[in-house]
């Protein structure tokens, strides 16, 4: 008797891009394999956007398809960056797109937006084993994950090889406030394109509230260490003392507490 084929592990992605909002509005696609997935832009679906109570459209939220080195928004227009792994299928995919879009049917600039999506879609796609640095801004999107349940993934595509534990990690929402907590968190990362560099980022616990992308601070005890470009970033780390500039503004970290602001990609 035949085994029955498993399928096969794919790399996950998040794109983001500056949108036409100011410095701290950006645009998130997520990208399973070969295939980028992204809320249609707000161009493209207007219609009525305003009802006297919220900025809306009033059409069927639509998500996109589309294959390239970056989402057919420009998304990911460096290729992305790996927050983990997923054996969902295309057809698993394309049922989960299907409800999600009936639970949440119509666009909301500061509710069901990109970032809900793709926040949702990547901790569904990944089952919580994930890494993203990045607040997901959305007030709509308040789910947690993997609370005190130890989780990773390790994987390498285009240049990026990168292996990502942690023993507890969780976020939750109110508002555009949101509150992130990681215990136990290791992650080595080797850039070779896009970017350059190698990092390891090791801490014992850490806090963290982000205010949308205006300001965000964290607490924890941390060694992180590393030099290099990744995500946007040039950044600079010994064990736990330096800071980063570029695509998510201007950070300053100590081993103990840091502080950013100012995201502008």
């Amino acid at each position: 008797m035949a085994k029955k084929q498993l399928p096969s592990k794919r790399v996950v992605k998040l794109g983001r891009k500056l949108m036409g909002f100011g410095p701290i509005a950006h645009h998130w696609a997520i990208k399973v394999g070969d295939i980028w997935y992204e809320i249609a832009g707000l161009n493209s679906n207007l219609a009525d956007v305003s009802d006297g109570n919220s900025w809306t459209i009033k059409s069927t939220t639509t998500i996109n398809k589309s294959l390239g080195y970056h989402a057919k928004s420009g998304a990911g227009y460096y290729g992305g960056e790996i927050v983990g792994t997923t054996n969902k299928t295309d057809r698993e995919i394309s049922k989960w797109i299907e409800k999600w879009i009936t639970d949440n049917p119509t666009y909301n600039l500061l509710g069901n937006n990109c970032h809900k999506f793709a926040y949702e879609f990547m901790v569904w796609l990944t089952d919580g084993l994930y890494r993203c640095e990045h607040p997901a801004n959305s007030t709509g999107s308040d789910r947690s994950s993997n609370f005190f349940d130890f989780s990773g993934f390790a994987t390498e595509q285009d240049g990026n090889a990168i292996a990502s534990f942690s023993v507890a990690q969780g976020r939750g929402r109110l508002g555009l406030f949101e509150a992130k907590l990681q215990v136990g968190q290791v992650n080595a990362q080797a850039v070779c394109g896009p970017g350059l560099g190698v990092f390891l980022d090791t801490s014992l616990a850490e806090a963290k509230l982000d205010a949308g992308n205006i300001i965000g601070v964290r607490v924890g005890l941390n060694c992180n260490t590393g030099v290099g470009v990744r995500n946007g970033n040039l950044e600079g780390h010994i064990l736990g003392f330096g800071g980063k500039i570029g695509a998510d503004g201007i950070e300053i970290n100590f081993p103990y507490a840091g502080m950013h602001a100012c995201s502008i990609m």
